[in-house]
């Protein structure tokens, strides 16, 4: 199964934590709006405020996490608003295919979907996926926006209850629509006429397209917006330039513009389809782990009786929802990744320092009793860790 970044996880514990949990994002550009089926779109605002854990107005099983426009029918989770906007973006880039135009053309010339052309779409999307893993479970902090707004994007289209079923519905077709557009336009339509532009060079028409693809992909303004937004946008746009490279290689080595929109569907499919199952799950997880009874004389009766029970289930809901491999206990790499959500980035020394800390039994992991010890005494986990690397770190 794959494993949700963990800078999601604790944007989403912020949530139960008692803040409102409000998914913004930057204005989108028409041209990065056609773009927000299954991509990557990496937004500062994602980031969350770390104080305090104790301020909590919700029980996790009264807590409701649905976005503007969601429609909730018998349990049934669908942004709509979001889902017609993404399908209408794709309509109108793809107006020339509808129409019986040059796209609708194209296709007819150069697209030929048989058992091969499915068969190489696979094998195509094969490097894509292990580059897209890759990415989700970095601790780098150069990724950890973009791994964050991708999560985000997933709630906003269907809350946070496992859909398996509706999200496969709504996603497949979604994808396979925005394979067939953006393939037919970047690609099938875009490489010849650069081609005739560039006096016949091959390598510049595709990196031209390619480039063409990977910035309109990206928000403009967030160049404007400082220079992590700046440093967010460049990351995407490296992200596209990637992906676009390979659909692009894949048009050249089989002359089958079918192969690129099967292997673009595809992956389409599986950031949408399974960033859903992971981070509703990996939510799941941390409700049922918070909602298991404490033991009397317990690490977890004693903070209780210290700072009451709000306190101690917003700790468990943080701790397991950042145990994301759902081990029970936290490694560093997890501790750093998550803390990024929180906008502490710090440098693998520090974590460990960090880490370090927590981990009184040097196990090497830190264990949610642990995790309770270290938060404890101040009340919450920044305090915590700013008195670690300070060295003044507090026991209680």
């Amino acid at each position: 199964m794959k494993r949700i970044p963990l800078s999601f996880i604790l944007a989403f514990a912020r949530t139960v934590c008692g803040k409102q949990f409000v998914l913004s994002f930057a204005p989108q550009s028409p041209a990065n709006s056609q773009a927000l089926f299954a991509r990557r779109v990496p937004s500062r605002e994602a980031a969350i405020s770390l104080e305090p854990l104790a301020a909590r107005p919700q029980r996790p099983a009264e807590t409701k996490l649905f976005a503007a426009g969601a429609d909730k029918s018998d349990g049934v989770v669908v942004n709509r608003g979001l889902v017609r906007q993404t399908v209408l973006n794709q309509a109108l880039l793809g107006w020339t295919i509808w129409t019986g135009g040059i796209g609708a053309q194209v296709l007819a010339r150069d697209a030929s979907f048989t058992p091969a052309a499915f068969l190489a779409g696979v094998a195509g999307v094969v490097p894509l996926i292990v580059m897209s893993r890759l990415i989700e479970t970095s601790e780098s902090a150069a990724v950890a926006d973009l791994n964050l707004s991708t999560n985000l994007l997933m709630l906003r289209y269907f809350g946070d209850k496992p859909q398996p079923l509706v999200a496969f519905l709504v996603s497949a077709p979604i994808a396979a629509l925005t394979g067939l557009v953006e393939e037919t336009n970047f690609r099938g339509l875009l490489i010849p006429q650069l081609l005739q532009s560039t006096g016949g060079s091959l390598p510049t028409a595709v990196a031209l397209s390619t480039l063409l693809f990977a910035v309109l992909h990206a928000n403009p303004l967030s160049f404007f917006q400082g220079r992590e937004s700046a440093q967010d946008a460049l990351v995407l746009i490296s992200y596209q330039i990637l992906t676009g490279s390979v659909f692009a290689a894949l048009l050249l080595l089989t002359g089958n513009l079918a192969v690129p929109v099967i292997s673009h569907s595809l992956f389409d499919f599986y950031v949408f389809f399974f960033t859903h199952i992971t981070v509703t799950t990996q939510i799941q997880y941390a409700a049922n782990e918070a909602s298991m009874p404490i033991a009397p004389r317990s690490i977890e009766a004693k903070w209780q009786a210290k700072r009451g029970e709000e306190f101690l289930i917003g700790c468990k809901e943080t701790f397991y929802l950042s145990d994301t491999n759902r081990d029970g206990v936290l490694s560093r790499e997890e501790l750093r990744i998550a803390l990024y959500s929180y906008g502490m980035r710090l440098s693998k020394a520090d974590s460990a320092i960090v880490a370090s800390a927590a981990d009184t039994d040097r196990s090497g992991a830190i264990d949610f009793g642990e995790f309770l010890e270290y938060v404890g005494p101040s009340g919450s986990p920044s305090k915590a860790i700013k008195g670690s690397l300070l060295g003044t770190c507090d026991r209680g």
